[in-house]
């Protein structure tokens, strides 16, 4: 196959998030013997990155470095982005575990910095992945998170009788939380995106409070094609991992994700510990809850 060389030069910024770049990407760092030479990365694929001193970056293999160019020197559609905010959700379709919504505020400084680690939907991430995301950006102040924990989650289902109700009435105190304190600073957000996940925009619209009615609010299905969304996602997805890891260890219990293969789980946990504590660290609503006691 044919070799690629590549050459693009590197502003100071990028020179400094250069390393978390290419770690998050997957590419190994190779041992530097020459005085000229920065900092060098190996590919999976045997391509190889040279970054030097000058602020020169040569790129060299049979691969496509597209991605490594787009994700090292960002996207030229974010350069003058619009300050303003994102939400997203993790864990609504998780059996186990807290759903984590999160409001993120970004702008030209913070994207500038997430493009160049990558950021996208969180979805499409490992685990592996999005705890090296979060660690880079997890002490930004401008993000508000909120954990319901399972027992919550459980409360507030029979509360609302509606799941839909509950991310709506999440998705605004969120929002709320994050308008206030940015006004607080005097830092303006003119907008906010929300990943829609209803089919009802009004479920959201109806549910915010005065600063959130106050805003534009944009709702549209795939919303971390939005970056402000994309970050909330990351963000949100690093603290579901936290508090997943954290329910692990309180019950010396190794929990699936997702709400495919939980039932034999859920059979061993409610054996081991009861069916009273199953709502602790479940979203018992879900049908799965009905299998899970009938073969206990």
């Amino acid at each position: 196959m044919a070799q690629n060389t590549v050459s693009i030069k590197l502003d100071s910024t990028q020179i400094e998030a250069f390393a978390s770049v290419m770690k998050n990407l997957g590419w190994k760092e190779k041992p530097v013997g020459n005085m000229y030479i920065k900092e060098a990365f190996v590919s999976p694929m045997g391509g190889v990155a040279t970054l030097y001193t000058s602020g020169k970056l040569v790129l060299q293999g049979s691969e496509d470095f597209t991605q490594i160019i787009v994700s090292i020197k960002g996207d030229e559609k974010y350069e003058d982005i619009i300050p303003h905010m994102g939400v997203d959700e993790v864990g609504k379709g998780d059996y186990f575990g807290s759903l984590v919504v999160v409001a993120c505020f970004v702008d030209e400084a913070f994207v500038k910095k997430i493009s160049h680690l990558g950021f996208g939907d969180s979805k499409k991430f490992s685990d592996k992945k999005i705890l090296q995301l979060y660690d880079e950006v997890k002490d930004y102040p401008y993000y508000y998170p909120i954990i319901v924990y399972p027992n919550m989650y459980n409360d507030l289902v029979n509360e609302y009788g509606n799941v839909s109700i509950l991310l709506a009435k999440q998705h605004s105190q969120c929002i709320e939380t994050g308008l206030q304190d940015l006004a607080e600073k005097k830092i303006e957000c003119r907008k906010v995106v929300i990943d829609q996940f209803s089919s009802s925009k009004s479920r959201v619209l109806d549910e915010l409070g005065p600063l959130g009615k106050g805003i534009e609010v944009e709702q549209f299905h795939k919303g971390e094609s939005d970056i402000a969304v994309a970050a909330a996602s990351i963000l949100a997805r690093g603290i579901f991992l936290e508090e997943f890891d954290r329910l692990q260890s309180k019950y010396d219990f190794d929990f699936p994700k997702g709400a495919t293969h939980v039932i034999e789980s859920g059979v061993e946990f409610v054996q081991r510990y009861g069916e009273e504590k199953l709502r602790d660290v479940a979203k018992v609503g879900f049908k799965t809850t009905q299998k899970v006691l009938s073969l206990v």
